[in-house]
């Protein structure tokens, strides 16, 4: 993704490539949930509409996701919603123990299946669905809120809305179940992201961003990365206005809609840098905060959040420098503060840490022994020299007094 500007430096450097061991960590994850599915379709297809409506399938194997048919759905195709379809469904959320509390509703709305943007429990009952068909869930946590549950006056993250709704429920705790009504009126393919206008990639990739920040938020790292993703890639644009420059360097400026779009691109790098740098992935997060500052290299997020990389890779020097830059982009900023304070005094410690192996290295004179003539004597020591002293010329003197006598 290239960009000409006026008023702005830098290029945004290509597609967002970069890899790390949490991919593949996520991934394994989703091929096991996909393959516990796969086998429940098989266990599904051989029951009859009787006993697929009278009883709790445990789609899992792990009893950790039930459902019960409320009106069968058209099998008629054998078809059903795969990863990545855009599903228009109607779902009421309460909980188990205690169904008259409606924690959230939503009424023909669209998500995009296998992104959750819906609790990960209603994600994967969808692709187990037939068009039309409803049916009731019993979710575990894992599957629901997670450790970090929900507490009255928390958001409830709900995508499409730019401000989400608040829960005001009794709290949910990280053991509570979750009862689901779910329906599944249709869906279609995500269609390729080339066809679609600016627009609609502002509001696919914004509602992704969103919908990320609640997962990070909620200490779901892995969750957050998969969203930031997907974000990126309807954010990039590589036809229709963003191009390399020309030999001459004289273009046109970019549309207002198309430096939005490039904005909101920069912010998705940016939380997907601080996701990085939680799951421990450094490289990745330090090539995310690079690729900011290459456009916007006074961004003091992207600064912040390059030195915090840095320090946690060992590099202080570099993160100092970091620190310094992004205090100088937003001095009011307090994270931006304490981030340079913290710096200063790595910085510190590291340089007495150094002067002490230096002379460690170089070798530390000798203490002085007691009896350096440098050294003075004991009050105790001068007596008893003296009272021995005082006594040998006493008796030198008796000696010569004696042989005086004897001549005379």
């Amino acid at each position: 993704m290239f960009l000409q500007m006026s008023d702005r430096e830098g290029k945004l450097i290509d597609k967002s490539e970069s890899s790390s061991f949490e991919d593949l960590a996520l991934a394994a994850a989703q091929e096991i949930e996909e393959a516990k599915l796969a086998d429940a379709v098989a266990q599904e297809s051989q029951k009859s509409a009787d006993e697929k409506t009278e009883e709790w399938q445990n789609l899992l194997g792990s009893g950790s996701l039930l459902k019960k048919i409320i009106k069968s759905g058209d099998e008629s195709e054998g078809l059903r919603p795969k990863r990545g379809d855009i599903c228009r469904i109607s779902y009421e959320l309460r909980l188990r123990d205690n169904t008259e509390c409606i924690i959230e509703q939503k009424e023909q709305t669209k998500i995009y299946c296998g992104d959750n943007e819906v609790l990960q429990g209603l994600d994967l009952a969808l692709i187990l669905m037939y068009k039309g068909e409803e049916c009731l869930l019993q979710i575990d946590p894992r599957f629901g809120f997670g450790e970090a549950g929900l507490k009255p006056g928390e958001s409830l993250g709900t995508i499409g809305e730019t401000e989400s709704k608040k829960y005001d429920g009794p709290i949910i705790s990280s053991d509570t179940w979750l009862q689901a009504k779910l329906v599944l009126h249709d869906w279609s393919e995500e269609p390729e992201h080339e066809t679609l206008s600016i627009a609609e990639r502002m509001e696919i990739g914004s509602r992704r961003r969103n919908r990320g920040n609640w997962w990070y938020g909620r200490g779901e790292t892995q969750l957050a990365l998969q969203l930031y993703r997907r974000a990126l890639d309807v954010l990039d644009e590589s036809t229709g206005g963003i191009t390399d420059p020309t030999t001459t360097g004289e273009m046109p400026v970019a549309s207002d809609s198309l430096m939005a779009l490039f904005d909101e691109r920069l912010r998705v790098e940016n939380n997907m840098a601080a996701a990085q740098l939680r799951a421990g992935a450094y490289d990745a997060a330090l090539q995310c905060v690079t690729r900011v500052l290459s456009c916007q290299p006074n961004n003091a997020k992207a600064l912040y959040r390059k030195s915090r990389i840095l320090s946690a890779m060992g590099r202080n020097a570099e993160a100092l420098v970091a620190a310094r830059a992004a205090a100088l982009a937003a001095p009011e900023d307090s994270g931006a503060k304490r981030e340079l304070a913290r710096c200063e005094q790595k910085a510190t410690r590291d340089r007495s840490a150094e002067r002490k192996l230096a002379k460690r290295m170089l070798g530390n004179p000798k203490p002085a022994s007691p009896s350096s003539p440098d050294k003075k004597p004991s009050r105790t020591k001068m007596l008893v020299w003296g009272s021995l002293l005082l006594s040998l010329l006493v008796g030198v003197a008796s000696v010569l007094v004696y042989r005086y006598k004897q001549h005379h």
